[in-house]
């Protein structure tokens, strides 16, 4: 009789192991299952920090719309010094940028301002058709355009705008003057610049 209790003992524990190890194979091919699919399904957020970028290739002087730019994840550690993390709509780019450019708060400035650290002064043209090869982000040396005085009166400064009076034409201004350009010249040097280009006739050299 114990012969018999022994033998079904042994049968009712194989029977258990091998119930056992098919529980586990079936929750360790779940388990796979899961971990395959877990990236497709749960997809991980982007990882970096959110930053502004031109979209496509800018031109200096582009005064940015949404298609112009946007917003992609860079890791911080090759993030620029003052990378913007949103859109900037009504903002001028101060100089080109290349399509992936991260922008940066130095380069874009607002269409009446420069940029940070720097004044706006306006300065009149001697010569009115040197004004039509200027835009916004234009880089210029601006110099005395007496006849007997050739210095440089400032140095890689920025224009912001070139304004014209209503009604004149942009091709050929009616005054024998060239129309007001306003240019961002670093803080310190914009009351020497605005000073000089009141007592004398002034032009600008392309950079």
């Amino acid at each position: 009789m114990q012969l018999f209790e022994d033998l079904f003992a042994r049968l009712n524990a194989l029977v258990s192991s091998r119930r056992t190890r098919k529980t586990l194979a079936a929750l360790l091919a779940l388990t796979a299952i899961a971990l395959a699919l877990g990236p497709v399904l749960f997809p991980p957020g982007p990882s970096g920090e959110p930053t502004l970028v031109a979209a496509r290739d800018l031109s200096a002087g582009t005064l940015l719309t949404p298609a112009d730019t946007k917003v992609i994840h860079i890791p911080v550690e090759l993030r620029p010094a003052g990378a913007l993390s949103g859109q900037r709509a009504e903002r001028m780019l101060a100089g080109a940028a290349r399509a992936g450019e991260p922008l940066t708060d130095v380069r874009l400035v607002s269409p009446a301002h420069g940029p940070p650290g720097t004044s706006t002064v306006p300065i009149r043209l001697a010569d009115p058709d040197v004004a039509e090869l200027l835009h916004p982000g234009t880089r210029v040396d601006v110099v005395a355009a007496d006849a007997h005085q050739h210095r440089q009166l400032a140095s890689a400064v920025t224009v912001v705008t070139v304004v014209t009076s209503a009604g004149e034409s942009k091709s050929r201004p009616s005054s024998a003057k060239g129309p007001l350009v306003l240019v961002a010249v670093p803080s310190e040097a914009a009351t020497p610049l605005a000073s000089a280009a009141l007592d004398q006739p002034v032009t600008v050299t392309l950079r």
